[in-house]
């Protein structure tokens, strides 16, 4: 009896061992998910940190990239099998599902994209004690600020690229053009991504900063106060599981986690500072700012218009590129000079009322660009088309006519008040 319990006990033993055996096994090949997000790691990393305590054979990998450049990478073709995409920009999104690049729903057959979070634009300042306050959009044009404000190029910038749309949907489009020809007057600088924006204004380089709201609510330990332009421009913020991901249960996991009650609780989070898209969890925020966005959200006719965004990406991008970005220094001091007669004058001349008419005039018409116009956003982010070429080269010609004619009338107002 002794030697059969000896034997029997060395077979339990036995499938123990190789019990033991497979569940290390299943723990060295835990799923991986990966995630591409333009979101900062203060951001990111207490969601993947909370979400791997629920589900602890989950290994998440995540890589931060700017808008323009994940969006970039997923049309090459996704080599790198990422499963999430999350940004708050929501125009990415829907270039991403006209290419087939988001996973379908098995209901609708269609391709889903979740909101998370809401997000404003204006601008953030050095306020010891910081706070949230509104203000006019005009006031960043005023000469008072000239050479005091930083933002990012929008071709680098998701929340930088809706500062445009924003302009150009709520102002209209040569209205809102003419408003960021002015507004380049009076930039310090353009920098590559959103977040050396804040740094600047973090440590004094420059006054103020164009940004998103969460990025400077986050960062209260900096003293970054946070302005939201009015009217306030609510957006949402998305994630999407993607079409060709190597772990689409964990990618709807971890979608679910992020819109769940304990999801968006997170987001009021101090560290995080965001105002979550569920209405049961905003009803719980005491934030000032989350008042101010809830106040917004009551105006419907400033609701975002992503698809059109979308369409007219590239383009929108391109011209800003070629009218201010790469004349910024011409153009900047151009405003320098108009401003300087214009403070010797009691009234505008006509040659000053041109000039102005010149340095904000956008001579591409909105229905030249998007789908329906010249310069879609095909091959926009591999290689540029022959019609995206010559629409560029058109582009930087008549922004360098533009500049020269208010030029040579700005040497002739000075000549002559010499």
């Amino acid at each position: 009896m002794k030697f059969r319990a000896i034997i029997v006990l060395k077979r339990l033993l036995g499938v123990s061992s190789c019990l033991v055996a497979l569940m290390s096994g299943v723990q060295a090949r835990a799923e991986q998910l990966r995630i591409l997000t333009s979101m900062p790691p203060g951001f990111y990393q207490p969601f993947v940190s909370a979400f791997t305590e629920r589900f602890p054979d989950v290994e998440i990998v995540t890589l931060n990239k700017n808008t323009n450049a994940s969006v970039d990478e997923l049309l090459r073709g996704n080599d790198r099998q990422f499963d999430l995409f999350w940004s708050s920009s929501p125009e990415p999104f829907e270039l991403l599902s006209q290419n087939g690049l988001l996973a379908l729903s098995a209901s609708s057959g269609q391709a889903e994209v979740f909101s998370f979070a809401y997000s404003a634009l204006g601008w953030t300042h050095k306020q010891p004690g910081a706070g949230t306050g509104t203000a006019s959009w005009d006031r960043l044009l005023t000469p008072d600020y000239a050479g005091l404000i930083a933002m990012a190029r929008p071709s680098r910038s998701g929340s930088a690229h809706m500062v445009l749309e924003r302009f150009l949907q709520v102002r209209g489009w040569q209205e809102g053009w003419a408003y960021l020809l002015e507004l380049a007057g009076n930039l310090s600088t353009i920098s590559a991504r959103s977040f050396t924006v804040l740094d600047g204004v973090a440590n004094g380089r420059f006054e103020l900063g164009l940004a998103i709201d969460f990025l400077a609510h986050s960062r209260a330990q900096d003293d970054l106060a946070f302005v939201y332009g009015t009217p306030v421009m609510v957006t949402p913020a998305r994630i999407a599981i993607l079409a060709d991901g190597r772990a689409p249960g964990a990618a709807a996991d971890f979608v679910g986690f992020v819109v769940s009650d304990v999801g968006q609780r997170l987001l009021l989070s101090p560290d995080i500072a965001r105002t979550p898209h569920s209405g049961k969890i905003r009803a719980e925020a005491t934030a000032s700012y989350h008042k101010v966005l809830e106040n917004a959200l009551a105006l419907n006719w400033l609701e975002y218009n992503a698809a059109l965004a979308s369409e007219r990406y590239w383009a929108v991008n391109a011209l800003f590129d070629a009218f201010v970005f790469e004349v910024f220094e011409a153009r900047r001091d151009a405003w320098r000079r108009l401003r300087a007669l214009e403070e010797l004058s009691p009234a505008p001349s006509l040659a000053m009322i041109e000039i102005r008419r010149l340095l904000t005039t956008m001579p591409v018409a909105e229905g030249e660009v998007g789908n329906e116009g010249q310069a879609t956003n095909a091959n926009a982010f591999t290689n540029l088309s022959d019609q995206q070429e010559d629409s560029l080269h058109q582009w930087r010609s008549a922004s360098g006519d533009l500049l020269n004619r208010a030029t040579a009338l700005l040497g002739q107002l000075e000549a002559a008040g010499e």
